[in-house]
């Protein structure tokens, strides 16, 4: 009997950043290994085990994210799809739109979610992430979605796409990774643009990070003024709830849904 496709939706700590850590920390250790046995000056040899034990830390310290991450492990990237899911106003009926759908685990489950619904996913599958569109028409089809699921090359800076489209639009960590000289504002409003008036839409990104969106109240303002009819904010890492472990510069602090309709 033929095996059970499964799908593979891979991680958001990429295994080849794992991959530059290991060896990292295995080429510091044979220099170390080196500079005792030929008995070089001792600073080297102390310099050595000290960034061996920085490589090290780091090394353990994101390979314990990737299990987390892990939907075969602590399964937090499937609770964070959860929660953009919980918070998207909609009854499923007609078109919805994911950007920057990655290996397709937000598109797909949003699929099962509305059955009566349509999904696209959109991303621009650049070299830093192990993801893409093949990848993601695998996991609909193991997922048994593929016949209300499509995915296809997209910029978020300027989606191809008409006017009014989708009935609902959902987004994950995306638009903090989307580079072209928009603002983020402008980003979030090219989204909105193709949403449907009265259309749902729940977007999560690192909105709480000064760094990334200024004082995105001011943003909260603007688009209610005259992008959407309604808008809400959640702060996500209170919510969902994520780990204080995990909640660190550069990974997941900040991060924050904003949900309503157009």
């Amino acid at each position: 009997m033929k095996d059970k496709m499964k799908p593979d939706y891979g991680n958001w700590v990429p295994t080849k950043l794992l991959a530059l850590l290991y060896v990292t920390s295995l080429t510091i250790a044979i220099l170390l290994c080196l500079s005792i046995f030929c008995k070089w000056i001792i600073p080297i040899a102390i310099f050595l085990a000290v960034l061996l034990c920085i490589s090290l830390f780091f090394s353990s310290y994101m390979t314990a994210f990737h299990h987390a991450f892990s939907f075969s492990g602590g399964g937090m990237m499937g609770k964070v799809h959860e929660y953009v899911v919980s918070r998207l106003p909609w009854d499923g009926q007609g078109r919805l739109l994911d950007v920057g759908c990655g290996a397709g685990a937000l598109t797909i489950r949003c699929a099962k979610h509305f059955p009566l619904s349509q999904c696209t996913g959109i991303d621009y599958w650049g070299i830093k992430w192990d993801y893409s569109q093949r990848m993601c028409q695998h996991n609909a089809e193991a997922e048994l979605v593929a016949d209300r699921c499509t995915f296809q090359h997209g910029d978020a800076n300027c989606l191809d796409l008409e006017d009014d489209t989708f009935d609902a639009v959902v987004s994950n960590f995306v638009y903090h990774e989307v580079n072209g000289g928009r603002s983020k504002e402008e980003l979030l409003r090219e989204t909105f643009r193709v949403l449907k008036k009265g259309g749902c839409f729940a977007l999560q990104d690192l909105f709480g990070q000064k760094s990334v969106y200024g004082d995105f109240q001011n943003v909260l303002d603007s688009l209610e003024k005259d992008a959407v009819s309604e808008i809400h904010y959640a702060d996500s890492c209170q919510e969902i709830p994520i780990p204080h472990w995990m909640q660190v510069p550069g990974m997941l602090t900040g991060v924050g849904i904003i949900y309503g309709k157009k």
